[in-house]
């Protein structure tokens, strides 16, 4: 995981978390220009977060803990249920819905009430997960250790999950929608990637159909990196 992978998160003009050097964790409020400004400390020893609103926020600690807090902050530590430990990533839905990758590379969906660990209420999603991206609690991006990258979706709780595969040897990526992901491969080729059936599914990628021989991949692809090394793309 990237230290202070989330550093700020703006909820309007006027109101921020921000997350400092320090591992300190802050809800800000405009008018900004003076430094500090007014600020609540939310919580300490701080290794990511992620708001849901001013007066609820995921936070993942230093120790691998995952607390779901409450407003109103000021005080260390806030009014908080425990949602899991040994957490390496994670991602809320909503309050009461949480993706949590644990650092053995197992993924679960869990669902509140929060307070026991481990969570009385949780289905296992997959096994050997890398990083993942939800769109929604029934359908998510999954990238497993050996590079294969799924769009997979609900029911949980069979391992692997219905999944369709769209690309392999993939470093990272970021969906777009179910539809529409793009996919940095391990070559350092990024790609946007697209799913054309109304049922969902990945066709075979454009070039195999011109070269039977070739491996099929599972997703047409448009290369970004001719477009950004043409002389219209400019230089930045």
């Amino acid at each position: 995981m990237i230290r202070n992978q989330n550093t700020f998160q703006a909820l309007s003009g006027t109101e921020a978390f921000v997350l400092d050097i320090n591992g300190n964790l802050w809800l800000e409020h405009g008018p900004f220009g003076a430094v500090p400004p007014s600020r609540q400390q939310v919580d300490a020893n701080v290794w990511t977060f992620q708001a849901l609103s001013d007066t609820e926020v995921l936070v993942l600690g230093n120790d691998g803990n995952l607390w779901l807090e409450h407003g109103p902050f000021g005080t260390v530590p806030p009014v908080r249920q425990q949602i899991d430990t040994s957490v390496d990533q994670y991602q809320a839905i909503s309050d009461r819905e949480v993706f949590v990758l644990s650092k053995d590379g197992t993924l679960w969906l869990v669902t509140g009430p929060f307070g026991t660990v481990p969570p009385v209420s949780r289905q296992r999603v997959d096994a050997g997960v890398k990083a993942f991206q939800a769109l929604t609690d029934q359908e998510l991006y999954i990238l497993n250790a050996d590079g294969h990258l799924w769009l997979a979706r609900a029911p949980f709780d069979t391992v692997p999950p219905h999944r369709q595969e769209i690309d392999e040897n993939v470093s990272a990526f970021q969906g777009i929608s179910d539809t529409q992901v793009l996919v940095l491969r391990t070559d350092n080729n990024l790609w946007l990637e697209h799913c054309l059936t109304s049922l969902g599914h990945y066709l075979p990628a454009l070039d195999f159909a011109y070269n039977t021989s070739g491996a099929q991949l599972e997703a047409v692809s448009t290369d970004f990196n001719t477009v950004l090394a043409s002389p219209a793309a400019g230089s930045v």
